[in-house]
């Protein structure tokens, strides 16, 4: 028993949690072994099932959030402003993307809320914030979890957007010093998995991922999730959603698979089941497939190094991620390059004089060495139906550079990121870019796939 001062009243601690299903509905309680019971179970598994370690900081983020009652009575019982720390987790710091561990000392600025506010936004922005603690507090009690979905619908007219929600709870998790999901608050489902693999439940459920539709199965958060059966899954790959439909992991030359997809950039339930099946697996292959331009590679390292924004939830990178494709190898060798040598375009259009001009075929091979003075244009020829390259948006251009100067920034650059680093380049002098689909054959990319992943299990 304990004083709520929320509720102005002494609750009892739920002796078990639950978990909350889609329809708001309580679950049975979560069982919750000890690792003594863990090992023995584990030892009368098959060996193709593992049990998913919980986090055990849910009765820290209790003790915080009530001390943090304690000081809002505090300053009530004498009349005094109530100040909430408050730490924005999106200002500027030096992102270290290889750091194994967050740095809980990045340098980001420490801003507070203050009851009675300055202006009626300061005072809008401290009963959100306190509202979000509210709804934490009693998640965690009651073992629940809730979305920042329904905590916007359930509060509209305060949060007024879904963003300012979102913005507020990463922030709330960042100031704690926790994970999103130590709050109890987590996203709605968004990601999709399919394959041979079986997700039980903590509630009892069993999710069969080979039961699923053409595009998969909703990933549910990991802290759901008591164990999975892999059963004879022989690789992982994230790659896009529409490869689900063709049943690849079911009929791949490379044995029986595990498709994911966070549907464009990855959320953070899809990066944290990722880092946890390295984690639990960390024998099983794990590839991504992602497109050739600036924003392919960006997908890519979130995954392998999370990103700037979360990079204090712990659980969320897969270092070891291996890059499937596609690499301007795939896509530039029967590409032609077209540069004009002229320096004014006016007089070289007027002219008509071929030798103003030269046709340059670039070897992906030797491309490392040149070094051309203008951005030279891009002619391409079309030698099979899935050549589909085209040149980069100024949008492009701007994400290639932001993520190249993150890369550059980084006290040690590793094998991969030299390879993003080479591969960034190359979009940015030869001014082009792929889709994945530029690797297949007549829409069938099956046997391009089969190939890399044989070429890995060998």
């Amino acid at each position: 028993m304990y004083f709520c001062p929320i509720r102005n009243q002494f609750l009892h601690r739920p002796s078990q949690p639950t978990t909350s299903n889609a329809h708001g509905q309580l679950s049975p309680p979560l069982r919750q072994p000890g690792p003594s019971s863990v090992r023995a179970g584990s030892s009368r598994l098959p060996r193709n099932i593992v049990f998913i370690p919980q986090s055990q900081s849910n009765d820290d983020v209790l003790a915080k959030i009530e001390t943090l009652f304690e000081t809002i009575v505090d300053a009530v019982s004498v009349g005094g402003p109530i100040i909430i720390p408050y730490r924005r987790s999106t200002n500027e710091q030096a992102f270290n993307p290889t750091a194994s561990v967050p740095n809980p000392r990045d340098g980001r600025h420490m801003d507070t809320v203050r009851f009675p506010g300055r202006n009626p936004q300061e005072l809008r922005r401290f009963e959100a914030l306190f509202r979000i603690i509210e709804l934490s507090h009693e998640a965690l009690l009651s073992g629940t979890l809730i979305t920042k979905r329904n905590i916007y619908y359930q509060n509209m007219e305060l949060f007024r957007s879904q963003s300012v929600v979102d913005e507020m709870v990463d922030n709330l998790a960042f100031t704690l010093g926790v994970g999103r999901g130590d709050l109890n608050i987590v996203a709605t489902a968004k990601g999709l998995i399919a394959g041979q693999v079986k997700l039980m439940m903590r509630g009892g459920i069993c999710i069969n991922c080979a039961e699923s539709s053409d595009s998969g199965v909703l990933l549910p958060s990991i802290s759901a999730v008591d164990r999975i059966d892999f059963q004879s899954v022989k690789w992982l790959l994230a790659t896009f959603r529409t490869l689900s439909a063709s049943l690849y992991h079911t009929v791949s030359r490379a044995g029986s698979g595990i498709l994911v997809t966070g549907k464009g950039y990855p959320d953070l339930a899809t990066r944290k089941f990722l880092a946890t099946v390295h984690s639990v697996r960390p024998r099983l292959p794990m590839f991504a497939l992602v497109d050739f331009d600036p924003h392919g590679i960006s997908i890519l390292r979130t995954y392998q190094y999370g990103s700037q924004r979360l990079d204090h939830e712990e659980r969320t990178k897969v270092p070891r991620l291996r890059w499937l494709g596609i690499r301007s190898s795939d896509v530039l060798s029967h590409t032609v390059i077209t540069q004009d040598l002229s320096a004014n375009s006016q007089d070289s259009q007027s002219s008509q004089d071929l030798s103003s001009q030269e046709s340059i075929a670039y070897s992906v091979d030797t491309f490392q060495d040149e070094r051309p003075v203008k951005r030279p244009r891009t002619r391409r020829t079309k030698s099979h139906a899935g050549d589909c390259t085209s040149p980069l948006s100024d949008g492009d251009r701007e994400k290639a550079v932001s993520v190249l100067r993150n890369i550059c920034t980084t006290a040690r650059i590793d094998t991969a990121g030299r390879e993003h680093k080479l591969e960034l380049q190359r979009m940015l002098m030869l001014n082009v870019k792929a889709e994945i689909q530029a690797v297949d054959e007549f829409g069938d990319i099956t046997n391009w796939l089969d190939e890399r992943l044989l070429s890995h299990s060998r």
